[in-house]
Order: C-alpha cells, then structure tokens, then sequence
C-alpha cells in the first residue's frame, strides 16, 4: 500500500505518521456509505443537522492545542495565523448550526390552482429546494482549517443534508486526521449515519479523479490551481451523467490608486498594500497580485513600499511544491523583457529551505498586457506594479481582466467619471468590488460573494463563502397538486 510523509513547512523535515493513499476500493466503499447516507439525512430534520455541526464545533474546540501545533508544523504558519483561522473555523460551524434550522435556502414560492380556469385548469405548484446527495470536497492548501475537513465545503453541506467525503491536502495530512478524528466521533455518539462523513487521504491525481467519478457523488467542491480544477472538470465531464462543480482556482485581485488617493495618503495605503501582500506570507487567494497606478504616483509608492518590504521577514512558504512553483514563477518576471525588479527579498542565514519574503516588478502597461502579466497569478508574496500614463490607460488596463475574486478601488472622490466607469468595467470580471480597503480579509455573512467570472472559478454565480454557499448543494424541484404538508 502506498503512503506518504508530511512535511514540516520551517526546516523541510518529514513530521511523524504515515497516510496511505487510498485504494479504488476505498474510494468506492466510501461513496457507497455517502449514497445510503444520502437518503436518510434528506430526511433528517434540520434540528438534528444544526445539532450535529454544533456538537462538531464543541469536539474541534475541546481538540483545539493538538490540532493548532499540527497545523502550525504542517504550514509554517506563525501561532497567531493559525489560532485565527482556528476560530474562524469554528465559529463557522455555531453559524451554518444556526443556518441549517433557519434554512435561507430553503426559498418556497407557490402558485395557486384555479380549476375553473378557460380554456385548461391550472394545477397548484410550488418550487422549492432539495439536497443534491453526496459532496466530494477537495479542501485548500492555504486554509488547511477554515476551508478543508470542516471548512466552507463541509459546514453548507451538511446543513443542506448532504453527506460530505474530503479528499485530505497532502500537504497537511495530519492536521485534516485530527478534524476528521473530531467529526467522526460526533457521527458515532449522535448515531449519524456511517457514513456522513469520510476522509481519503492521497497525493496521486488518480485518486482524485476516481473520487469525482463515482456514479454516487453527486456535486464537487474544489478550492486549487486552475491545472487540478480543470483536469477533475474534464473528468466529470466524462461521466456518463455529469454533476456541477463549484470550483475556485485563481485570481490576480488588482487594485487601482489613484491620483488624488496618492496625494492625499500614499504612506497609508503602502502599508495597506504591503500588509495586505504578505498576510500568510502571501498564500491568499485575495492576495493583490497586481497593482496599476500612474506613473506620476509611482516612484513615490515604491520608495515608501520597499522601505517597509525591506522590515518585513522571510516566512516559510506552505511545501515544497509550492515553494518551488513560486520560484520558478519570479523566474519568469525576472528574466522577461521590460520587466523591473523593484524589491527582492535576500534570504538570510537562519532561514529554512523554504523560506521566502516579499517580491515586487514592475512594467508599464503595454508590456503588462502583451505579455499576459494581467493574468499570470504566482501564489506566494509577490505582486506586479502596472504604471500607466493617464486615467484612460487605467481603464483599458481594468477591461483586460478575464475574472478575478476581487478587485479594489482607491480614490478620494468615488462619484467621479473615473471610478464610475471604473466600475461599470470592474462589474464585468469581478466577484467582490472594494473601495478604499484591501482584498485579504473577507466578512462571513449573507451578503457575502466570494467567486467570480473564470479563472477565479468555474461557477461565477455561486460562492464559496458565506450564507449564500448554502445554494451551492441543493437543487430546485416543482412539486404540482401536492398539498403544502407533502412537500
């Protein structure tokens, strides 16, 4: 049987455990336990469902120090980042609690019968909601916490009565078997079904993809690169009946200053942009990855910015492959054409193999949009600064954009021709319009929209995040002549 080692993300080290990828076998055992699971938790009232992720959230807690220091090892993440998405995570969980009795998904709307309607009667109708059936749940190797075992994916699913199957990050398998530990003893002692829940851990794309095809799955949620969302899409697709797939894969957020924002408070908003860039040492899929400003404004934010880059440590990128796939990504901005270096962090003596600081280009923006610098997300603390030479330039750079989880606007004056034009192009490839603030940071709550036009994911309707993601696992139907106490 094949299995594998996590990493310490500080020093490189292999941590202690092994994780076996799982076996065909395994992954269609599971979707089998999912399938029965299925039929008896669309029944379940939403009580039991709310009781079921509130007991989750008091067993998490009460595991709160081993499942902090795990995680801690697995991601490099200093404690006060992890203790953060710790509560995050949990405090989701009392929220889709309360959601799942609530039920805002749950949207009836009925249309009375008129029998003695001309020339045909009109039966009675009503549309609601039901749950999907089994959820495969890929969870994100950047929230190993807030959206992995009992994460975004996992909280809306069960609240809808989905039973849930993750397949565990193998970049923190450990952290993913403490959680999986936690619920798995909440099924046994509320007598849940079997199989509610079930975690698969592997590194193989094999796996994957025998998940996401199993005849039982019945929807897909993904958190990831734009290579692994396209490749389990392209393997549902093939299925003999394909299921949605609520996939987020990537995205640039570009923010835009303008002029009379740098006259006003250039020294703020470069810290802002600075935090902003390194919070989680850039493993944000909110991270500003782009910057456009003009160029009168830009030599001024680059001095003020490098002097705070300059203060600001290495940190350990999240794994190997992630660390190697950010430097092969400054690789390419540092060898292209008309593309300047304008901060690069040194590594210093006591850092690990993994360790990285913050990374900055620049180039104008001819050169950003003919070469695809608009496009080219590298996850980790770097960002690309596009100098433009007047307001008209900022906008033909906004139009470029494909789709972006984010964008942001800073300015003085948001009712001018600049910003509302500005935003009339922002609305076509943004999911979250933001003024005068940074994309990193994200309120959980029910107007909450976290997704957008592809690549930021395959669904630019749905969200990931927040009391809307509820909709992502249920599914409309007509009931006609039913009475309303059958539905």
């Amino acid at each position: 049987m094949d299995s594998f080692q996590a990493t310490c993300a500080a020093t490189g080290e292999f941590l202690p455990g092994e994780f076996a990828e799982a076996t065909s076998t395994q992954v269609d055992a599971a979707c089998e336990r999912a399938a029965d699971a299925a039929i008896l938790l669309r029944e379940m009232s939403p009580e039991t469902l709310g009781e079921f992720l509130s007991a989750v959230a008091t067993e998490v807690r009460s595991r709160r120090n081993d499942i902090v220091s795990r995680c801690e090892l697995e991601t490099g993440y200093d404690n006060a980042r992890v203790e953060g998405e710790f509560d995050r995570a949990a405090g989701q969980l009392d929220l889709f609690a309360r959601l799942a009795v609530e039920r805002p998904w749950d949207r009836v709307t009925t249309e009375p019968a008129d029998p003695d309607r001309k020339p045909f009667p009109k039966p009675s109708m009503s549309r609601r909601f039901v749950p999907v059936g089994p959820v495969a749940v890929f969870g994100a190797c950047n929230f190993p916490l807030a959206i992995s075992v009992v994460g975004n994916d996992f909280v809306s699913a069960i609240a809808t009565g989905n039973p849930v199957m993750v397949k565990s990050h193998p970049s923190h398998p450990g952290t993913c078997e403490l959680l999986w530990d936690a619920v798995k003893d909440v099924v046994k002692r509320m007598g849940m079904p079997a199989g509610t829940f079930e975690l698969l851990h592997g590194r193989k794309p094999e796996t994957s993809v025998r998940l996401v095809s199993h005849p039982a799955v019945s929807a897909v949620g993904f958190t990831g690169s734009p290579h692994g969302g396209r490749a389990l899409a392209k393997a549902i697709l093939d299925r003999e009946n394909p299921i949605p797939i609520f996939a987020e894969l990537g995205s640039t957020n570009p923010v835009f200053l303008t002029g009379d924002a740098m006259a006003t408070r250039a020294a703020s908003i470069a810290e802002g942009f600075a935090a902003s860039l390194r919070f989680g040492n850039g493993h944000m899929c909110t991270k500003p990855g782009v910057v456009v400003i003009h160029e009168n404004d830009a030599s001024e934010f680059v001095e003020v910015t490098r002097g705070i880059f300059a203060k600001q440590p290495n940190l350990p990128m999240l794994s190997g492959p992630v660390s190697d796939a950010f430097d092969r990504g400054i690789e390419r901005l540092r060898s292209a054409e008309k593309v300047e270096a304008l901060f690069v962090a040194e590594p210093a003596d006591s850092d690990g193999p993994w360790h990285r600081g913050a990374h900055w280009f620049g180039m104008d923006a001819e050169t950003a949009i003919r070469d695809g610098w608009l496009h080219s997300e590298t996850f980790g603390p770097v960002s690309v600064l596009v100098r433009c030479r007047h307001e008209s330039e900022m906008l033909r750079v906004a139009e470029q954009f494909h789709g972006s989880l984010t964008t942001t606007l800073h300015t003085e004056t948001s009712d001018n021709e600049f910003a509302r034009e500005w935003r009339s192009v922002s609305e076509r490839f943004a999911g979250r319009i933001i003024l005068n603030g940074w994309p990193t940071g994200m309120e959980i709550g029910s107007a909450t929209q976290h997704g957008g036009p592809f690549p930021a994911s395959l669904d630019g309707s749905s969200t990931s995040v927040g009391h809307a993601s509820l909709e992502r696992f249920v599914r409309p139907v007509c009931f006609q002549n039913w009475p309303s106490n059958r539905m």
